[in-house]
């Protein structure tokens, strides 16, 4: 992996009570004042205009074929690119009609073939190792392991085949900003701000999670916009910006420690109920046919799991399913609702098609579920990304996935990332990459024994294994037992 690493990272800010070194100006603050990485969709994508329409609850994006036949178009989203994907007050979830076209078999399989003086990547799980009833998976988390996946990331990050075909995030001598309040308590959801004073460059904006913590990547350089500097800052010039509820913190940092603990003044950091967030961000491409319809029945047996957590909770889905550019839409958004039952009406639609080749839009997935979805503020957030395939990085006009895990993180997004069978060694790399970087697990379903499923993804470590709808649901019952403990 290179020494120094530029990621393509946009970020705005916005000024803090205190003596704050000033950032400049920059754009308005997003969502609720907060501090957050700006996401902006492109109207343009690979060099096809891309068109929105509204179909039931359902915002759809679309581009190529599918959006020069659309009918009942609602216009481009605003010059600034934002579509806040909400509901207008009382306005019920409607499950909507059933997509329409059929379930294609197949579809965009491909295969992955590592150099001639390297070993190629394993190849993906056979499809049909599993029989019917509940789907196996396993489960790994690659922040518990940093070590071994900056060792993954050296081997698979650097190889031809993939040297183009993925964000190169170096998250090697990773830190954490820990949040605490007066009791020392663990503060989730407060915004962490750390400026480099001498580059006078913001070189995080993050909120912390549930255990407080926030991690930061000292290796990682950005904005795109801002000078190339050496990687890290030099000591005592690390300016640590904390706030929550009004309640504001701020002290010097050298970057030496691999914990830095700020304490902010907030009497009850963590409201009753539990605010949950959960989306679920599908590839519903024609290579997900043959098993989407097990892997719907697993989020939709997580559901009725979740009525047993013991901590009340005040719980939102939402969806995001994405395709490609040609297909009937690159994204189909379904807003956050509480209306649970008219969630799972609405998920038992989604059927898999189109797709082609072996990349599909992950990007505009992943930036549309972190950048223009409804999280609300102070809530424990969750993401899961279910796909078999690596995201285009060839499309003028995208938002690269880094981009949108630094949004995430931002956020405070945990996002676990879920391989179905078929996906290949880029998008193993990619998969954990997202997951590692929020503080998220890598799942994958199994095919054969977990042994080789594992090692199929470049997975060496301790490895979990259960049905996936349990291991699913063991990440929300986590998120809200640990929230503010």
């Amino acid at each position: 992996m290179r020494s120094l690493v530029v990621m393509w990272v946009a970020v705005f800010l916005v000024s803090c009570s205190g003596r704050s070194p000033d950032p400049g100006p920059g754009p308005a603050p997003g969502p609720g004042g907060g501090w957050a990485a700006d996401l902006r969709q492109s109207t343009d994508l690979g060099g096809e205009e891309v068109r929105e329409s509204r179909d039931g609850p359902w915002i759809v994006r679309a581009a190529g074929s599918a959006a020069a036949d659309g009918a009942e178009w609602s216009g481009a989203p605003s010059a600034d690119g934002a579509m806040r994907l909400g509901m207008a007050e009382g306005e019920a979830p409607a499950p909507g009609a059933p997509p329409t076209g059929g379930v294609a078999l197949g579809g965009d399989a491909g295969s992955a073939t590592g150099d001639a003086d390297e070993a190629p990547f394993p190849g993906p799980p056979t499809r049909d190792a599993q029989g019917g009833g509940r789907l196996r998976a396993g489960a790994t988390d690659d922040n518990e392991d940093l070590e071994g996946f900056v060792k993954f990331l050296a081997e698979w990050g650097d190889r031809p085949e993939t040297a183009a075909n993925h964000d190169p995030l170096d998250v090697r001598d990773r830190r954490f900003v820990r949040v605490v309040n007066r009791e020392g308590k663990p503060v989730p959801a407060a915004e962490v701000r750390i400026t480099d004073e001498a580059a006078d460059r913001v070189v995080l904006l993050g909120r912390t999670y549930g255990d407080g913590r926030v991690p930061y990547y000292p290796n990682l350089a950005g904005p795109p916009k801002s000078p190339v500097v050496a990687a890290g800052a030099p000591e005592g010039n690390l300016v640590v910006e904390v706030r929550r509820d009004g309640a504001t913190a701020r002290a010097r940092w050298d970057g030496g420690s691999a914990e830095f603990t700020m304490t902010v003044d907030v009497a009850k950091p963590v409201a009753d109920p539990v605010a949950l967030d959960v989306l679920l961000l599908i590839d519903t491409t024609g290579s997900m046919a043959d098993e989407i319809e097990r892997i719907k029945e697993s989020l939709l047996s997580m559901t009725q799991k979740l009525r047993s957590l013991g901590r009340e909770f005040d719980l939102r889905y939402a969806a995001v399913l994405y395709r490609d550019i040609g297909d009937e839409y690159v994204t189909k958004a379904h807003p956050f609702t509480s209306d649970l039952p008219a969630f799972d009406a609405a998920l038992k639609t989604v059927m898999a098609d189109g797709g082609g080749d072996t990349p599909e839009s992950l990007n505009q997935g992943l930036a549309e579920a972190v950048g223009r979805s409804d999280w609300r503020e102070g809530a424990a957030k969750v993401l899961f990304l279910i796909a078999d395939a690596e995201p285009h990085m060839d499309y003028a006009g995208d938002v690269r996935y880094g981009e949108s895990l630094a949004a995430a993180l931002a956020r405070g997004i945990r996002i676990h990332a879920v391989a179905a069978s078929g996906l290949e060694g880029v998008g193993s790399l990619v998969f954990r990459q997202i997951a590692q970087f929020t503080r998220g697990k890598f799942i994958f379903i199994e095919y054969g024994r977990i042994e080789e499923s594992a090692a199929a993804h470049g997975v060496a470590g301790a490895v979990k294994s259960n049905n996936l709808d349990d291991i699913l649901f063991e990440q929300i019952r986590d998120e809200v037992a640990r929230w503010g403990r």
